[in-house]
């Protein structure tokens, strides 16, 4: 794993330096992990390049992945996790078409969902990766029960040194049939069942869980997400050995009556799982970190951060701003009880309810983080866990 004394540098590529004014940069990269921002078809002065076109934009996604990645030391080859959000669920299929053309085999995980919006608004697909640059092998996880992801440029499961990337596991038999359709808590279930199965496949088990991050296509179905979660397994767990939870709410997944999709980081590191919430997260009450380490790890998963107190109410109804900024110092909060500060997050993912807000929320972060820049991806969604929340903002460190 990385270690606290490795390097620490904010990337960004010639052909990004809007980013320049932003918080963020093009990556962030710690010791052999490389952060990277959501890559869009955007020309030198940020203007979206083949407007209309999907497959062009995804090429031009995919180059620009490349060239980040490239200028980080690695290669496409080392990357181990990709997310992309589109905003015409019709045209993920081209996407991945595009991706053979640039990925051979050993396959990142991948979690494919839909977006309301995209920092430009002719922009039709952002992709954002993780990728490990260290020697050791890269290997891949996808089992007979979901044997349809072999006929697409993606893993279930990709795993290099200690950190294993869960794809965005959709409730499917193993031809890629929806199952339980209409049922939020028995889907859930079969997506945590699919988590376990490839952690335990890759030498691990649920205990080394740190992070999920699951998608619904109806935001009323998060809660069965938590309850499917909690009785299978939250319940059992003592307060400080918990997992960040973060639930998002989209316009739509890859397969169409599919209603969640999972996306999990797991450390397969020894030691025990270390959970930390603070007070001021009233959804300790459902056994759920602000943040989560393994013990000896440096890598920490947070759960998306929202305006609302620890007794779950809003805090700045309707502030756009002012919700940011609670965002922020929560994450902060969090990351603190394992001994970190805001200098250590590497990543940000903001999920907005109305897609222009993503300009507000980054100029409160640059007020917020100052000269650190790390990668860092807005995306337009249709709705968070709460009524009122404008946005949620999730984040990855490295202590």
């Amino acid at each position: 794993m990385t270690s606290t004394k490795s390097a620490r540098a904010a990337v960004t590529v010639d052909s990004q330096r809007w980013y320049d004014t932003l918080p963020a940069s093009s990556a962030f990269r710690v010791g052999d992990l490389v952060f990277i921002s959501g890559q869009l078809s955007v020309d030198k002065e940020g203007e979206v390049r083949d407007p209309g076109d999907v497959t062009a934009q995804a090429r031009n996604c995919f180059e620009s992945l490349r060239d980040v990645v490239e200028q980080a030391g690695g290669t496409l080859d080392d990357i181990v996790e990709i997310q992309s959000f589109h905003t015409d669920l019709r045209r993920m299929d081209p996407v991945f078409d595009v991706a053979r053309e640039f990925l051979t085999g050993g396959y990142p995980a991948w979690t494919a969902v839909g977006s309301t919006g995209l920092p430009h608004p002719e922009a039709l697909v952002s992709i954002r990766a993780i990728a490990h640059l260290g020697d050791g092998p890269k290997e891949t996880f996808t089992p007979d029960t979901l044997k349809w992801y072999r006929d697409l440029p993606a893993s279930a499961g990709c795993r290099k040194g200690d950190l294993l990337f869960v794809g965005g596991i959709t409730p499917t038999d193993a031809d890629g049939n929806v199952i339980n359709p209409g049922d939020h808590e028995a889907q859930a279930r079969f997506c945590w069942n699919r988590v376990k199965e490839i952690a335990e496949w890759a030498g691990g088990s649920a205990d080394d869980v740190v992070e999920i991050t699951t998608f619904h296509q109806d935001a009323r179905g998060m809660s069965g997400m938590v309850d499917a979660w909690w009785e299978d397994y939250g319940k059992n767990l003592a307060s400080d050995e918990t997992v960040a939870i973060t639930a998002i709410a989209v316009p739509g997944l890859h397969k169409f009556g599919a209603l969640t999709a999972w996306r999990t980081i797991i450390d397969l590191s020894p030691g025990k799982r270390i959970g930390k919430t603070p007070a001021s997260l009233w959804w300790k009450i459902v056994n759920i970190s602000g943040a989560t380490t393994k013990e000896g790890s440096t890598f920490v998963g947070l759960a998306g951060e929202v305006a609302s107190d620890g007794d779950g109410n809003i805090t700045t109804p309707g502030d756009t701003a002012a919700q940011a900024r609670y965002a922020f110092a929560r994450l902060v909060e969090s990351l603190e009880m394992l001994g970190g500060s805001k200098e250590n997050i590497v990543e940000l993912t903001s999920y907005h309810k109305d897609p222009r807000a993503w300009e507000i929320v980054q100029k409160e972060g640059l007020a917020f983080f100052g000269d650190h820049k790390p990668a860092w991806t807005p995306v337009g969604v249709t709705g968070l866990f709460k009524e009122g929340y404008v946005h949620e903002i999730h984040a990855l460190a490295v202590l």
